[in-house]
């Protein structure tokens, strides 16, 4: 039993049916507000979520490492600023100092 169980039963009931979430939910073992949720399509499955979150795609991605490599191989240490002034240029908004990290 789980979520998607308790969608396929939802989807049981005609449009204009008041539907039992609550005792739906229960009898799938899942957690109300998230059955709600996503039977309205109102969350996002984790790598959507992560997808949307992202500042950069994976092709401005590579450009930043393009860039990184291109000072490296000039002999100019890339500096944290220098990163997020081009990750920032290149996403057309700012990233944070944990962004640089995390990168």
């Amino acid at each position: 039993m789980g979520l998607e169980e308790a969608l396929a039963e939802c989807n049981t009931f005609a449009s204009g049916d008041k539907i039992p979430w609550t005792k739906i939910a229960e009898r799938h073992g899942v957690v109300r507000s998230t059955l709600t949720r996503t039977w309205r399509g109102e969350t996002r499955s984790r790598e959507e979520q992560a997808i949307a979150q992202q500042k950069l795609t994976p092709q401005q991605e590579e450009e930043l490492v393009t860039y990184i490599e291109e000072l490296t191989a000039r002999h100019i240490p890339p500096t944290r600023e220098m990163i997020a002034n081009f990750a920032s240029a290149v996403a057309q908004e700012p990233v944070s100092e944990s962004w640089v990290t995390r990168f």
